[in-house]
């Protein structure tokens, strides 16, 4: 009662009391490691929205796009990368998921080299890779991911692959886990990494990588946390089944030899030797 009566009379007393208890509580610092990471990601994050260059040049690239799909075209919308908030200017700016109604009497195979003929008949040099192909526009990196939606299932699409049946899948919901996950500074750092020593270390196999070597570790420590995925790539990475987590048929880590995942072993190990960050990320 005795405290309530003083801070009635004193209302002023409350702020003071907060500003002094404020000042009293230690206030955790980054460390000079985490400031030099965070700010190679910013070197080369792609920046998102209407106004930045990326957005700007995958819009005009839509008429194309509508034009080779027609009728069968269901929409496009920013998938992949940009959309989880990973993409660096390293390599791909822009994902554009082509969503298409199935189309009778082509393979997914078939749907893919369509349009991959169509843009090279526009003169875009497309350039195939995995289950996207890539056009440079105005500077800009776009990938462009041909997908037919399933019968019966609108979130389920199936993708380009070297079989003629093609992978089913959910972008959507790797889009939701990876953007949810506040593990997106790390991935965007392996992803730098990756680019800097030319690894083949494909990107869904990348994010899944280091959600899992996060796994139970704290946020906000940058740095530390980016030295225990490359410490987890250079061990128990070549021996992990890693599954599409929207459907476990899709091993992707099927997607690397193992002499392809020793190579990725090799140069996490190499830069764990003496963890010189100008060495790791630049």
């Amino acid at each position: 009662m005795r405290v309530m009566k003083v801070i009635a009379e004193d209302p002023q007393l409350i702020s003071r009391l907060a500003d002094r208890t404020l000042r009293e509580v230690p206030i955790p610092e980054l460390s000079t490691a985490d400031h030099y990471v965070a700010s190679v990601i910013d070197q080369h994050r792609v920046d998102r929205g209407p106004e930045y260059a990326a957005h700007a040049a995958a819009l005009e690239v839509m008429p194309l796009v509508k034009e080779w799909g027609a009728n069968y075209l269901r929409g496009m919308t920013p998938s992949g990368a940009y959309a989880k908030g990973t993409a660096i200017s390293l390599c791909t700016d822009i994902d554009l998921l082509i969503a298409l109604k199935p189309i009778p009497g082509m393979e997914m195979r078939n749907v893919f080299w369509n349009l991959f003929e169509f843009l090279t008949g526009r003169n875009l040099r497309p350039e195939a890779h995995s289950v996207a192909m890539r056009v440079r526009h105005k500077g800009v990196k776009i990938d462009l991911v041909p997908a037919c939606l399933m019968d019966g299932n609108p979130h389920e699409h199936m993708l380009h692959s070297d079989s003629a049946a093609g992978i089913r899948t959910d972008v959507g919901q790797h889009v939701h886990l990876v953007s949810s996950s506040g593990r997106a500074q790390e991935i965007c750092a392996l992803k730098i990494w990756r680019e800097r020593n030319s690894l083949d270390f494909p990107s869904l196999y990348l994010e899944l990588t280091v959600l899992e070597a996060l796994a139970g570790q704290r946020f906000g420590q940058l740095a530390d946390n980016v030295l225990t995925v490359l410490r987890y790539v250079a061990g128990r990475f070549r021996k992990a089944t890693v599954r599409d987590p929207a459907n476990e048929d899709n091993v992707i880590s099927d997607s690397l030899t193992a002499s392809e995942k020793q190579m990725l072993a090799k140069a996490a190990s190499k830069v764990l030797v003496d963890e010189d960050w100008k060495r790791i990320l630049w």
